[in-house]
């Protein structure tokens, strides 16, 4: 337990200091950027571990390799300042490249050594690389391509537009706050509240631990503390304005707690299924305590696009 709560304190410090790093000028945003990168490619090959483990073979290199190129294409349009439809272009050339990539190096291997082949021998060559080429393209979407939403969000100011000039250069770091928020006040309201009211499980065949008092505790707290964010908000003068200005309300950052807690919850049972399919107790080890990145990071991954949906829906559009 003690070792738990030191690994947890200095999760907690990396992830502070990470946000300190953002500040500095010119570079904090790389520095961001490459901190998020990072992350992509530890979760990306404990993802691609789980689905081996399923029975889902995946090229592992392929997994931890899509990252670097994914961040490439990130800085690529940064550098030079590209519009934001050449953006979405280069991430899914990326995303088919790597696909086609993998598809192409499977076509012509016949390895006797691979697991696939040891588990279905009769499969066809054009087969063999179709399964596995589709089984690396799920880790490319799960974690990295989601966790990139986290890489978007901190370049948000960088994207232009009249409600984003709004806020002054200070988007990025209020939606930055909120994705790593949520998942926290999620994760940490839901084991409260299961061990305060107990009663019946959320899914225990998936998670034994979570129940339905804990699910609802999580949700209420977050709603709660992401108004309450919006309030802390409202206190510097300028940010105030450009939330009026940009028609975000209080109930606007209760609807982003209450489904991002939702949101955080689904993205918890999702990597438990993933284990529990794979039969291990957790995605790594590199945490004594707490598991791997992806156990970590479960709520965050799948929290990070709904943020950015709720980013465009609510304040750019």
């Amino acid at each position: 337990m003690k070792k738990r709560v030191v690994v947890g304190l200095i999760l907690i410090v990396a992830l502070v200091a990470a946000f300190a790093f953002r500040l500095i000028e010119t570079y904090g945003l790389y520095i961001f950027d490459l901190f998020i990168g990072a992350i992509c490619i530890f979760c990306a090959i404990e993802a691609s571990n789980l689905l081996s483990k399923c029975g889902n073979p995946t090229c592992q290199i392929a997994a931890g390799l899509y990252p670097s190129f994914m961040f490439a294409g990130h800085m690529f349009y940064f550098i030079f300042s590209l519009d934001i439809y050449v953006y979405i272009i280069i991430q899914l050339s990326i995303l088919l490249v790597a696909f086609l990539i993998v598809f192409i190096s499977y076509l012509f291997i016949n390895s006797k050594k691979t697991i696939l082949y040891k588990k279905q021998n009769n499969i066809g060559r054009l087969k063999k690389a179709l399964l596995i080429s589709s089984k690396t393209f799920l880790t490319f979407i799960y974690p990295s391509f989601m966790l990139l939403c986290l890489m978007i969000l901190n370049r948000i100011d960088a994207f232009g537009g009249s409600n984003i000039l709004l806020f002054g250069g200070n988007l990025g770091w209020i939606l930055l706050a909120a994705a790593f928020m949520i998942p926290i006040f999620s994760d940490t309201f839901a084991m409260l509240g299961g061990m305060a009211f107990k009663g019946p499980k959320l899914c225990k065949k998936i998670s034994p631990n979570k129940t339905i008092s804990g699910s609802v505790t999580s949700i209420l707290a977050t709603s709660l503390l992401m108004g309450g964010y919006y309030y802390l908000l409202t206190a510097f003068s300028s940010i105030n304005s450009a939330l009026a200005g940009a028609g975000v309300t209080v109930w606007m950052f209760v609807l982003l707690g209450f489904f991002g807690s939702i949101v955080c919850q689904a993205g918890d049972l999702f990597e438990s299924k993933l284990k529990r399919r794979a039969n291990v107790k957790d995605s790594g080890n590199i945490f004594p305590g707490h598991g791997g990145f992806l156990d970590r990071l479960d709520s965050h991954i799948f929290n990070a696009p709904f943020v950015l949906i709720f980013a465009i829906l609510a304040i750019i559009i």
